[in-house]
C-alpha cells in the first residue's frame, strides 16, 4: 500500500500529528529564507532612503550651489561636505560640477579629478535616484541628486553609504539554524499531538467520516422542516438558512456571508446577540409585507453569546386555522356577554312585571329590541367583512356589559377589498378598542365613553378611536410604541400599540395618538390601499 493510502486510512490523530511537522518544518525553512530576503531588502531601502536624504540636503546648501562650478569653490565646499559625512557615517560625499569635475571627496588628493562612477549619468540630467554598485570596499549603496543655482543645473552630489557583508552574517548564524529546525521539529511534534488530542475533544471523540454523516443528517432535517430557519454569528452574518426559510424570505441568491440587517430590516436577532434574552412567538412583518412567527434564541459557548438561531413560520399558513379559531372566540365570547346582558335585562323585565308595571316594561322591552337591532342592522349595512363586523359586535356586546357607552359615527363604513387584509384590520381595531376599554373601566359610569369613525374612501381607510378616559402624560406618551412598554398592571401587556405600529410600518401607514390628562385620547389611523399582503 502506497503511502497516500495509508495515510488516507490514519486516523484523524495521526493526520493532524503528520501534517502539522511538515507543514511547520516547510514553514520554517520558508520563513528562514524569506526573513534574510527581507532583512536584506530592508537594508537596501533604508540605506537608500538615507543616502538620498543627504544628498538632497547637501543640494539644498546654499554655499554648495554658490560654488560649485566656481575657481577655488572646493576650499568652501569640501569642509562642509567633510563635516555632514562624518556626521552621518557615509562611506563618501562627492560634490561634481556638469564637467564630473570632483569639489568635494574623502580623499582630498582626488579633489579637482574627474568622477568616475559609471552611472551618474540620468543626475546630470536632473533625476534624482538610488543605485546599487560594487566600491573600493565592498557593495555599497549611491545616491544621486541634482544641484540647482537659480534654477539652472550645476552639478551633482553622490552619497555612498557601505551595504552589509551577509556572508559573515550567514556562517555565524548557520550552526544555530540547524538547532533551530531540530527543536522546532521536536516542539511540533509535541503540539501537534496535543492539538489532536484537543480536537478529538470537542468533536466528541468523532473521526471525520462520522461528521460527515452527522452534517449530511442535519442537512436533511433542517431542509425538510415546515419552519424557515436561519442562523447568523456574532457579527450578524448569515451562517446558515434553510430551504423554507429561503422560500418564505422570497430569496433567489445565496445570502450566507451578508449582514442579516441586509436580508430582514426589521430583524430581532442582532438584539438577541446583544441582549441574550430569548424571543419567542415574536410577530414581525416583513419588507414584502408577509407576517411571520418568530422564536429567536441566542447561540451561548462556555457563556458568550456567539451568534443566534431563529426559526419562523409564514403566518398566512397559520391564519387560517387561527381565523377558525379566533372567530369562534370572537363569537363565544359575544354569546357570553349577550347572555350576562340578556340575564340582567331578564331580571329587570321580571322586577316590572311583578310591580304589575306592564307598560314600563313593554317600552323597556321595545327600547331593548331597538338598540340591538340599530347596531345589527348598521353592522349588516356599512361594514362588509364579516370578521370585522364580528369584532365589533364583540366589543359592543363587552361594552354594554361593563356600561360602556359605545358609539359609532354613522357614516362609518368599510368594504370587503383586497387591498387591506382582514387579520391585520382586526389586530389593529381589536386592539385599540381594548385599550379604549381599560381606559374608561376605571371611570364613573356616566363618564365612560368609546367611539369608532371608519372612513373608507378610495385610496386609503380612517380609523378613529376616542376614549374618555384618564389619558397618557407626555413622558409615558413617547413610550407607548415600544414592545414591553406598558402602565396596566398583569401579564401580556405593551405589546398591542407595538403590534398596531409594526403593522403600519409595513403597510406604510400612519397613526397619531392624541391624548390630555383627565380628558380622554384620540388616536387617529390613515392606511394607504396601495398594498395587498403576500400569501402563498
Amino acid at each position: 500500500m502506497s503511502p497516500i493510502k495509508r495515510y488516507g486510512k490514519a486516523t484523524l490523530r495521526i493526520k493532524i500529528i503528520v501534517f502539522t511537522t511538515l507543514t511547520v518544518m516547510v514553514l520554517l525553512a520558508g520563513i528562514g529564507t524569506f526573513s534574510l530576503w527581507y532583512i536584506d531588502n530592508s537594508i537596501h531601502n533604508v540605506l537608500g532612503k538615507n543616502a538620498m536624504n543627504v544628498a538632497k540636503t547637501v543640494s539644498l546648501i546654499r554655499d554648495i550651489q554658490i560654488h560649485v562650478g566656481q575657481a577655488r569653490g572646493e576650499w568652501v565646499i569640501q569642509p562642509l561636505v567633510e563635516e555632514i559625512r562624518r556626521a552621518t557615517s557615509a562611506e563618501y560625499i562627492v560634490v561634481m560640477d556638469m564637467q564630473g569635475i570632483r569639489y568635494a571627496h574623502p580623499a582630498f588628493s582626488k579633489i579637482g579629478k574627474i568622477f568616475l562612477g559609471g552611472d551618474e549619468k540620468q543626475a546630470f540630467l536632473g533625476k534624482s535616484y538610488i543605485s546599487k554598485g560594487e566600491g573600493s570596499t565592498g557593495p555599497s549603496i549611491k545616491a544621486y541628486a541634482p544641484i540647482f543655482r537659480d534654477g539652472q543645473q550645476v552639478g551633482v552630489v553622490v552619497v555612498s553609504m557601505l551595504y552589509p557583508h551577509f556572508t559573515k552574517f550567514l556562517t555565524e548564524i548557520e550552526s544555530g539554524f540547524y538547532y533551530i529546525l531540530l527543536g522546532g521539529f521536536v516542539l511540533t511534534i509535541f503540539g501537534a499531538a496535543m492539538l489532536a488530542k484537543n480536537i478529538k475533544n470537542q468533536i466528541m471523540g468523532l473521526e471525520p467520516e462520522e461528521i460527515a454523516k452527522l452534517l449530511k443528517e442535519r442537512h436533511i432535517i433542517l431542509q425538510t422542516v415546515k419552519e424557515g430557519i436561519i442562523a447568523v454569528d456574532n457579527q450578524y452574518r448569515i451562517t446558515m438558512i434553510n430551504g423554507e426559510g429561503k422560500k418564505i424570505l422570497k430569496l433567489t441568491e445565496d445570502v450566507i456571508g451578508r449582514d442579516i440587517r441586509e436580508i430582514v430590516h426589521n430583524s430581532h436577532m442582532p438584539e438577541v446577540i446583544v441582549s441574550g434574552i430569548p424571543e419567542h412567538d415574536r410577530e414581525h412583518i416583513l419588507d414584502n409585507h408577509r407576517a411571520i412567527v418568530a422564536n429567536t434564541l441566542p447561540i451561548n459557548i462556555k457563556g458568550e453569546v456567539v451568534g443566534a438561531v431563529s426559526s419562523f413560520r409564514d403566518l398566512t399558513e397559520l391564519r387560517g386555522l387561527a381565523e377558525q379559531l379566533t372567530g369562534v372566540k370572537r363569537f363565544i365570547d359575544a354569546l357570553r356577554a349577550q347572555n350576562h346582558e340578556f340575564l340582567n335585562k331578564l331580571h329587570t323585565i321580571y322586577g316590572l312585571l311583578q310591580l304589575k308595571s306592564y307598560d314600563e316594561a313593554i317600552k323597556y322591552i321595545d327600547s331593548i329590541s331597538e338598540i340591538q337591532e340599530e347596531m345589527l342592522g348598521f353592522l349588516a349595512k356599512n361594514i362588509k367583512d364579516d370578521a370585522i363586523s364580528g369584532l365589533l359586535l364583540a366589543k359592543y356586546n363587552k361594552m354594554q356589559e361593563l356600561k360602556i357607552d359605545f358609539t359609532m359615527d354613522p357614516s362609518s363604513k368599510l368594504s370587503r377589498t383586497e387591498a387591506l387584509d382582514t387579520n391585520m384590520l382586526v389586530t389593529i381595531i381589536g386592539n385599540l378598542l381594548e385599550n379604549a376599554i381599560d381606559a374608561v373601566s376605571g371611570m364613573e359610569k356616566g363618564k365612560r365613553k368609546v367611539s369608532l369613525t371608519l372612513n373608507d374612501e378610495e385610496e386609503e381607510l380612517e380609523i378613529i378611536v376616542t376614549d374618555t378616559g384618564e389619558g397618557i402624560d407626555d413622558i409615558h406618551l413617547s413610550k407607548i410604541f415600544e414592545f414591553g412598554f406598558t402602565t396596566k398592571v398583569g401579564e401580556n401587556k405593551g405589546v398591542g400599540l407595538a403590534l398596531v405600529k409594526q403593522i403600519l410600518d409595513s403597510l406604510e401607514g400612519t397613526i397619531w395618538i392624541d391624548s390630555q390628562t383627565d380628558v380622554g385620547t384620540e388616536a387617529i389611523i390613515s392606511i394607504p390601499k396601495k398594498y395587498k399582503v403576500v400569501s402563498q
